[in-house]
């Protein structure tokens, strides 16, 4: 398993576990939605080909902005450390795809 693909699997799990954890849902639910397409396009289930939006920085932003609202409501343990998985995958992505990293 690449790093890449890792990554998506921590953030698919966290993001399913602060959708069941959260009594507001709506922030865990894009983070569940776009982790989600995220791992299909990763095991290469799906493929999108967007002219117009860069998916490989959409979707990163989607999760990293969504983990950090979902820290910021979080108050148990287990959903605040899931929403910082969420939102530390979905930075190191974002800062991969804008090439910051490398």
């Amino acid at each position: 398993m690449h790093v890449h693909t890792a990554l998506v699997v921590v953030a698919l799990v966290s993001s399913i576990t602060l959708m069941l954890e959260q009594s507001g849902r709506t922030v865990a639910l894009v983070a569940v939605i776009a982790s989600g397409v995220e791992a299909l396009l990763a095991f290469g289930l799906m493929s999108l080909s967007v002219a117009k939006f860069r998916i490989d920085v959409v979707l990163p932003a989607l999760l990293a902005i969504s983990g950090a609202i979902a820290w910021a409501r979080s108050s148990a343990k287990h959903a605040v450390t899931a929403a910082t998985l969420v939102t530390a995958v979905g930075a190191l992505q974002l800062l991969g795809a804008l090439h910051v990293l490398s």
